[in-house]
């Protein structure tokens, strides 16, 4: 046993001890300590950058318009107002109206055809036309207010007057929209007039009944609800 404990005290005093990643060296009874660096396991990756073109792409690819207009099927027409930016470009940048020709006329690229195409079609006929000043034209169109389609409102029991037709409404959502009816209105016999001719007329109680869902039609550009 004491041969043990003899080997032990030997043992003890010429190792090493490892306490929390830092070694420590016996030297005449002194302890030197030596930090143990860690390597780091991951290397290191480089940063994306952005691609401007790529950019440029996706801020043309879907403009946002007014509430309720759609790039894709909004048709153009007298009157609507739109913004124009060229990206990178600000020089191309503006706002219009469209004329009663159909036309607007850009700087440095003069008229374009506004009226008859959607919003898409019309940031491509700009891209082309700006090709005689740009390498790599991107625009975006963008519908800030609607004023070529309305619907109107005539008579003594409705407030009377024009709407944009920015969205596809029905007759039910158009009366409620322009603040229903005046309390001696004839509720019963509501006229709409279609290309000048008498079109329907509806009563009132079977919109809001819902037995004749079908009154309650879709209405079109240039309509007029009559209400007496």
């Amino acid at each position: 046993m004491r041969r043990s404990l003899w080997h032990e005290s030997l043992v003890l005093a010429a190792g090493v001890a490892i306490l929390g990643g830092t070694v420590y060296a016996q030297t005449e009874g002194k302890k030197a300590p030596q930090q143990v660096q860690p390597s780091s396991l991951s290397p290191a990756l480089p940063v994306p950058t952005a691609d401007p073109a790529k950019m440029a792409e996706t801020s043309t690819t879907k403009p946002a318009n007014a509430p309720g207009v759609d790039s894709d099927s909004f048709v153009l027409g007298t009157d609507d107002q739109i913004s124009v930016s060229m990206w990178d470009e600000p020089k191309f940048n503006g706002t219009y109206v469209i004329r009663p020709d159909g036309k607007i006329n850009m700087p440095l690229i003069g008229e374009i055809q506004a009226s008859g195409l959607t919003p898409m079609q019309l940031q491509e006929s700009i891209n082309k036309a700006a090709l005689s000043q740009l390498k790599t034209p991107r625009c975006t169109v963008n519908v800030v207010q609607v004023h070529s389609k309305r619907i109107y409102f005539d008579g003594d029991g409705i407030a009377t007057g024009a709407r944009d037709l920015t969205i596809p409404i029905h007759l039910l959502e158009a009366i409620s929209a322009q603040g229903g009816f005046k309390d001696f209105a004839d509720k019963r016999h509501i006229k709409i007039l279609r290309d000048g001719k008498l079109f329907k007329t509806v009563n009132y109680n079977d919109l809001i009944s819902g037995k004749k869902p079908e009154e309650n039609i879709l209405l079109q550009d240039k309509d007029h609800i009559i209400v007496r």
